[in-house]
């Protein structure tokens, strides 16, 4: 029975996307532009991003040519289109800008919340572009504005996503308060898994500033959760970590042995992190050096070179 359901649905949905086509050359102006967006649904559905895209751009400029300022509600929804299939298309930079036009377009209309939602994802989309001072200043926005549905969780996600950037750009220092308020929020709200990705890029950051005893503390704090949660991924990064805070402490010979366990669990992984691989594989020759070994220190930065020509275009 459900199987016939969804065939006619399949059915009705061709039947009406074919409709909105042929009555393309009958209109113009605003009523092209809705069937536009209609079918730009269609192409979203399908998973038909460029598509998606193309029918947002054309309903979009009919829109912007007939009083904008009358139909903003049409735009907003249409940039989302656009934004989200640029996500989805990997092509991040031009999601953030088109993110960025939401935003604008939200607080032309006095939209608060919907402003806020779109800055944060501007700022989330720099991030994954590497543009991580324009992440920076989006989502300092977010937090900026004034939000009367603020809650502990969403204070908390403005609060990581700030320090995240400012680790980003190396200015630890600044990092560590927003991390340090997100991780309070987030316990407020009960949430362990949140805590403890708070805790990680803390240990990132005590680590960069050479605090061995702080970094320590934190990812140890990661680990447990990670045994005790069964996460695999983040038990990894959480060795990783505490392998280099070892390191710092002068604790080489127990550094070693959480390097040695979180390339286990890395080079496990069917998606390798090799940024991570290549910097664990790093401290671990560091360590065997400190430790009298310098031949298995040097034999293994040699076996990694042939990694590093590839993934850092060194020779």
């Amino acid at each position: 029975m459900s199987q016939e359901n969804d065939g006619t649905n399949s059915n009705n949905g061709e039947v009406q996307e074919s409709e909105l086509w042929e009555r393309i050359s009958a209109t113009d102006g605003v009523e092209r532009a809705e069937v536009l967006a209609e079918l730009s649904h269609f192409a979203y559905k399908r998973d038909e991003y460029a598509e998606c895209i193309q029918l947002c751009e054309t309903s979009i400029d009919l829109y912007k040519n007939n009083e904008p300022s009358t139909h903003l509600h049409e735009l907003i929804h249409l940039h989302e289109g656009k934004a989200f299939s640029l996500r989805n298309l990997e092509q991040h930079s031009e999601a953030a800008a088109t993110f960025e036009e939401v935003a604008r377009l939200q607080k032309e209309r006095d939209e608060v919340s919907g402003y806020i939602q779109a800055i944060r994802a501007a700022g989330c989309e720099w991030f994954a572009a590497k543009e991580w001072g324009k992440s920076l200043d989006a989502h300092k926005a977010a937090q900026d504005a004034v939000d009367p549905d603020a809650t502990d969780f969403s204070m908390a996600v403005d609060s990581i996503n700030i320090g995240m950037s400012l680790n980003k750009l190396e200015r630890y220092d600044e990092a560590i308060p927003y991390f340090l308020r997100a991780r309070k929020l987030y316990q407020k709200e009960k949430s362990p898994l949140n805590v403890s990705h708070v805790d990680n890029h803390l240990a990132i950051a005590y680590i960069s500033l050479e605090n061995g005893e702080e970094a320590k503390f934190y990812a140890k704090h990661v680990y447990n959760y990670a045994k005790i949660a069964e996460d695999f991924t983040l038990e990894g990064y959480a060795l990783f970590h505490l392998g280099r805070a070892l390191v710092l402490t002068g604790e080489y010979e127990e550094a070693e042995t959480k390097l040695k366990r979180a390339l286990e669990m890395f080079t496990i992984e069917e998606n390798k992190d090799w940024e991570d691989i290549i910097g664990a594989n790093r401290s671990l020759a560091y360590v065997l050096t400190q430790l009298g070994r310098d031949d298995e220190a040097q034999e293994r930065l040699e076996q990694l070179a042939t990694i590093e020509e590839t993934m850092l275009g060194e020779s």
